[in-house]
């Protein structure tokens, strides 16, 4: 990736799905930091450590699934190891989002857009609903309060909702520790 981009062929490198324990071993051996790092990350999938490594890096961090996803169908299905995925609310039906969502009188998937973007994230909610692309738009007109971004960072809910099981038994999975 690096030989592409000094050729000027790419106008950046970017990462998809690498953890907090592997961006030090990609730190460590490149010539040139990776520009942006693309990962899960919604209120119970918070990815503190990393993003902050990412600051610390000047790596820009875009958040895919930013509102759960609702329309997987791992998530609808409960398929391959991800059947306890239903046992909390997602995220969009979370007690908080909706409360906050109440007093800015937003939607709960505006509650959860802004609050990554207040966090200085990129976010890439994916819809093909044309309603709800606009309405995912609409989420600069207001800001979450320091109490509104608290509750949502401390939902006591933490899981990851994109499991990748079919990459589990390769040597660098990037959700289970290295060794």
């Amino acid at each position: 990736m690096e030989e592409v981009y000094k050729k000027g062929l790419t106008r950046a490198i970017g990462l998809s799905n690498f953890n907090i324990e592997q961006m030090p071993r990609i730190i460590d051996n490149c010539e040139i930091i990776p520009h942006n790092i693309q990962v899960e990350c919604h209120i119970y999938w918070p990815q503190n450590e990393l993003f902050d490594f990412c600051q610390k890096y000047n790596i820009s961090f875009t958040a895919y699934g930013p509102i759960g996803s609702p329309g997987r169908k791992e998530s609808r299905l409960g398929v391959l190891g991800v059947a306890d995925i239903n046992k909390e609310p997602a995220p969009l039906e979370d007690a908080a989002v909706k409360s906050i969502g109440e007093i800015h009188k937003k939607t709960p998937a505006q509650i959860l857009l802004r609050y990554l973007i207040q966090r200085g994230m990129i976010v890439i909610p994916k819809s093909t609903n044309e309603g709800r692309i606009k309405e995912n738009f609409n989420v600069f007109d207001f800001k979450l309060e320091e109490s509104d971004m608290s509750a949502l960072a401390n939902r006591p809910i933490k899981k990851r909702l994109f499991l990748f099981y079919w990459a589990r038994k390769h040597p660098d999975f990037p959700f289970e520790p290295m060794d």
